[in-house]
C-alpha cells in the first residue's frame, strides 16, 4: 500500500465512498474494508480522543464499550439521531446472526446512563459480561462482534472510526485472565493487518515510545509506516519545554510517513465541561508559547487530526473500491462455481435421479467424443491428453498387430527370414508393460489381469526337423499324403504364443479403459460421495463382470482359431500354396544351373530327373506340409488380428452395448430404485450445510455488488 494522499473532503461523491465501506462492513462478507481503527492502551487517553473526534460523549465506568470493537460512524443529516445496532461476526452461524441483528436502538434524545443501559442490553445479546459485577462470570468478557454507534446531525462530519478494546499487560484477578488478553491482542492484530485499514497508534506524550506495546504492534502490521497516524495523549500534563522539544523533533522527524499529531485530553476533574467547552481549552492550551512551534506544523489539536483523518479515509475508500469489487466479484464466481458443481438441491427422488442422470450425460458425452476422436469440442481433452481414447487404442491395436506379425509364430518358416523392423514394437511393448504395471494400484483389478510373459522372437531352428517329429508322431496309412491331424498338429505348435500375446493386449485395453473411465468420473462428479457410492455400489461390478466378457471372448476367438479344425474359404490359401512350390522349384533350378547371373538359365533334363529321383516320399510330404502350413498360417494369422481387434477389443471394450464405456448412462439410472437413489445421491448433513453455506455467501456477495455498483 503506497502513501496516501489526502484530497478534499467537500462533495457527495466522497461521501458515498464512505456509506459504501459502511454498508459493506454490515453486510458482514468478510471483505475487507477501507477502515480507521483507533488502536492503543488502556491507559493512554483513547477514549477520550474518540470522544473529542467523534463528539460522542462514552458512558464511564464498569469497562463499557470495550469488550468489542465499537464502529462509530458520523453521518449530516438534517435529523439529528443516534442509532445502535449489532454487526454479527463473519463465523456466527446464521441462527446467531439474527438474533444480533435484530437488536436495534434508535435514541432522539438520551443521557449517559440511557446509553450505559442500552449497552448493557448490546452486551447480554451478545453473550457477554459487563464488568466484575456480571453474575455468570462464565460468560466470556470480550467479543468478535462489532457494536455499531450511528450518529447523525446538521453539523456532524462525514467519518467512521473504529474503536478496538484496549491493550492491557496485567490482569485484573475476576475480570480479565491471560486467554482474554490473548484475545485482544489477536483482535487488535486482525484489524491491524488488513491493508485497507488506517491505524490510528494512540499513545501518552509522557510515555516511552521505545516500550510502548502499540507502536511495535503497529511496526509489525504496517513496517513502512505507510498507513499508520500516530496521536500523542495528554498534552495537557505536559509542562516542561525540554518534554516539547522532544516532541518537535518527533513530529519532524518521524519515520511514520503519515506523521504524528498531539492532543489534549479532558482533564479529570472536567467531567461536567460539555464537548465544546473541552475544544476551547484545547485551543487554549496549544495557543500557549510553550507550543507555537509545534502548532505551526499544523500537528496540534483535534480539529487538524479530524480533518486529516476525514481525507485519509475518503481518498482511501476511493481508492480501493475497485479492488473491492474485483475481489466480491472473485468470490462470487467460485462460490457459483462451487454450487453448480453440487447440482441442485437432492431432497428426493425426482430430484436425485434428476442429478444422477445429467451425470451419466455429461459422461456419456465425454466417452462418445473420445471414441469418434472429436477432441476439438471439450476443453478436457486439451486439459487431460491421456483421454484421447481412440488414439490410443489405434496405437495399441497397431501394436499388436506388428507383434503378431513379426514375433507371433513359434519357429521361421523357409521361404522368409528375420523381418526387419523388431526394434518398432519396442514402444509397444514398453507401453503395455507400463500400463499393466499400473495395475498393482488398483486392487480392483487384481482379479481380472494376469501375470504376462514377454513375447519372445520366433525360433532360427529347423522347422522342417519340427515337421518331421510331427509327421513321425502322427503318421496314417496315407499313400504320398498326409492326414488333416498333421496341418491341426503343427499349427497349434506354430501359434503357441498367441493366448499370451492375445490376452497381454486385451488386458491392457482394459486398464487403458479403467483409467479412462475413472478419470472422466473424477471430472464430470464433482461431489465425491455420489462419485464414491455411484462407483462402489453399482459401477464396479458391472465393470468387472465387462471385462471378464472381453476376455472370454477372446478366449472363444483363440479356441475357433488355434484348436479348431483348419478352415478357409479364402482364395489366397491355394494361391499361397502354388507360390510356395513354385518359390521352392525356383530356388532348387537355381541351385543346379550354370548360369546364375541371368533371369534365364539352362539346366539338364537328367538333372531334374535326379532331383525328383532322389526325393523321398517322407521328404516330398514335409515339405507339401510346410507350403500348407505357412499358406493357411498366414491367412489365418489376417484373419485372427482382424476379429480380435474387431470384436474382443472394439465391440466388447468401446463400443458395444454392453462395454465398460457403456456403464454409466440415463437409462440406468432411470431403472434406479429410490433407495438406490437415496443412497448413491441423497445429501448427508454436510452437503446440506454446505449448500446452506454457499447460498448465504453468494446473497451476502450478491448485495455486496449491489452496494458497490449503487
Amino acid at each position: 500500500m503506497g502513501k496516501i494522499k489526502t484530497e478534499p473532503i467537500d462533495g457527495l461523491g466522497n461521501h458515498i465512498y464512505l456509506e459504501k465501506q459502511d454498508k459493506l462492513r454490515e453486510i458482514g462478507v468478510d471483505i475487507p474494508t477501507s477502515q480507521i481503527v483507533v488502536v492503543g492502551s488502556q491507559s493512554s487517553g483513547k477514549s477520550s480522543l474518540l470522544e473529542s473526534i467523534t463528539g460522542f460523549s462514552f458512558p464511564r465506568g464498569q469497562g463499557l464499550c470495550t469488550r468489542y470493537a465499537t464502529q462509530i460512524t458520523l453521518r449530516r443529516n438534517p435529523v439529528a439521531s443516534t442509532v445502535i445496532s449489532i454487526i454479527p461476526h463473519s463465523d456466527s452461524d446464521q441462527d446467531r446472526k439474527d438474533v444480533l441483528r435484530a437488536f436495534r436502538n434508535e435514541l432522539s434524545d438520551f443521557d449517559g446512563k440511557t446509553l450505559a443501559r442500552v449497552i448493557k442490553k448490546a452486551n447480554k445479546v451478545m453473550g457477554i459480561r459487563s464488568g466484575a459485577t456480571e453474575d455468570d462470570t462464565a460468560l466470556p468478557m470480550f467479543s468478535d462482534d462489532i457494536l455499531k454507534i450511528e450518529i447523525s446531525g446538521p453539523e456532524k462530519p462525514h467519518l467512521t472510526v473504529i474503536d478496538v478494546p484496549g491493550l492491557f499487560q496485567v490482569t485484573d484477578e475476576g475480570i480479565t485472565t491471560d486467554a482474554d488478553r490473548t484475545k485482544v491482542e489477536n483482535m487488535v492484530r486482525r484489524y491491524m493487518e488488513n491493508e485497507r485499514t488506517i491505524v490510528l497508534a494512540v499513545l501518552s506524550c509522557l510515555s516511552d515510545r521505545a516500550t510502548e506495546g502499540v507502536l511495535q504492534f503497529a511496526k509489525t502490521a504496517d513496517p513502512e509506516g505507510v498507513r499508520t497516524v500516530g496521536v500523542l495523549t495528554k498534552a495537557d500534563l505536559v509542562t516542561e519545554q525540554a518534554v516539547v522539544q522532544t516532541l518537535l523533533q518527533l513530529v519532524k522527524g518521524n519515520t511514520l510517513k503519515l506523521g504524528y499529531f498531539i492532543v489534549r485530553n479532558r482533564g479529570a476533574d472536567e467531567d461536567t465541561l460539555s464537548i465544546a467547552d473541552c475544544q476551547m481549552k484545547e485551543k487554549e492550551k496549544f495557543a500557549e508559547p510553550l507550543w507555537a512551534e509545534l502548532t505551526k506544523l499544523g500537528r496540534t489539536g483535534v480539529q487538524a487530526l479530524r480533518a486529516e483523518l476525514q481525507g485519509l479515509l475518503m481518498e482511501l475508500a476511493r481508492r480501493e473500491l475497485p479492488k473491492q469489487r474485483a475481489e466480491v466479484e472473485q468470490r462470487l464466481s467460485d462460490c457459483h462455481k462451487k454450487r453448480e458443481s453440487m447440482g441442485p438441491p437432492r431432497d428426493g427422488p425426482a430430484s436425485q435421479r434428476e442429478c444422477l442422470v445429467k451425470l451419466a450425460a455429461r459422461f456419456e458425452r465425454i466417452v462418445r467424443d473420445a471414441l469418434d476422436g472429436r477432441y476439438d469440442g471439450n476443453p478436457i481433452f486439451s486439459a487431460k491428453p491421456e483421454l484421447k481414447l481412440a488414439t490410443k487404442i489405434m496405437n495399441l491395436n497397431e501394436g499388436f498387430t506388428d507383434l503378431v506379425w513379426k514375433k507371433g509364430h513359434t519357429w521361421e518358416f523357409m521361404t522368409e527370414s528375420r523381418k526387419d523392423g523388431v526394434d518398432t514394437l519396442l514402444e509397444y511393448e514398453k507401453t503395455s508393460d507400463a500400463v499393466l504395471a499400473s495395475t498393482a494400484s488398483i486392487p480392483e483389478l487384481q482379479q481380472v489381469i494376469c501375470d504376462n510373459t514377454p513375447c519372445t522372437a520366433p525360433l532360427n531352428e529347423a522347422i522342417m526337423d519340427q515337421i518331421e517329429k510331427y509327421y513321425k508322431e502322427s503318421r496314417g496309412p496315407e499313400l504320398g499324403t498326409f492326414g488333416g491331424a498333421l496341418l491341426a498338429l503343427t499349427f497349434r505348435a506354430q501359434t503357441s504364443k498367441w493366448r499370451a500375446i492375445v490376452m497381454t493386449h486385451v488386458e491392457t485395453v482394459i486398464v487403458v479403459a479403467h483409467h479412462f473411465i475413472k478419470t472422466v468420473l473424477l471430472e464430470t462428479i464433482a461431489d465425491e460421495r455420489i462419485r464414491e457410492e455411484l462407483w462402489g455400489l453399482v459401477l464396479l461390478e458391472r465393470l468387472q463382470a465387462a471385462y471378464s466378457r472381453a476376455k472370454v471372448h477372446a478366449q472363444f476367438l483363440l479356441d475357433i482359431e488355434v484348436h479348431g479344425r483348419p478352415r478357409t474359404y479364402n482364395h489366397y490359401f491355394s494361391d499361397n500354396v502354388l507360390k510356395s512350390k513354385a518359390e521352392r522349384l525356383t530356388q532348387a533350378f537355381i541351385g543346379k544351373s550354370d548360369d546364375r547371373g541371368s533371369d534365364y538359365f539352362g539346366i539338364y533334363k537328367s538333372t531334374i530327373g535326379q532331383m525328383v529321383a532322389d526325393k523321398s516320399n517322407s521328404d516330398q510330404t514335409k515339405e507339401d506340409v510346410h507350403d500348407i502350413l505357412e499358406s493357411y498360417y498366414k491367412v489365418s494369422r489376417k484373419r485372427f488380428v482382424d476379429v480380435i481387434c474387431q470384436q474382443a477389443i472394439d465391440h466388447f471394450l468401446l463400443d458395444g452395448n454392453g462395454s465398460p464405456l457403456k456403464v454409466l448412462n440415463p437409462e440406468l439410472v432411470s431403472n434406479m430404485s429410490d433407495t438406490q437413489l437415496d443412497m448413491i445421491a441423497g445429501e448427508d448433513g454436510n452437503t446440506k450445510r454446505e449448500r446452506e453455506r454457499l447460498n448465504l455467501e453468494i446473497q451476502g456477495l450478491e448485495a455486496a455488488m449491489q452496494v458497490m455498483k449503487g
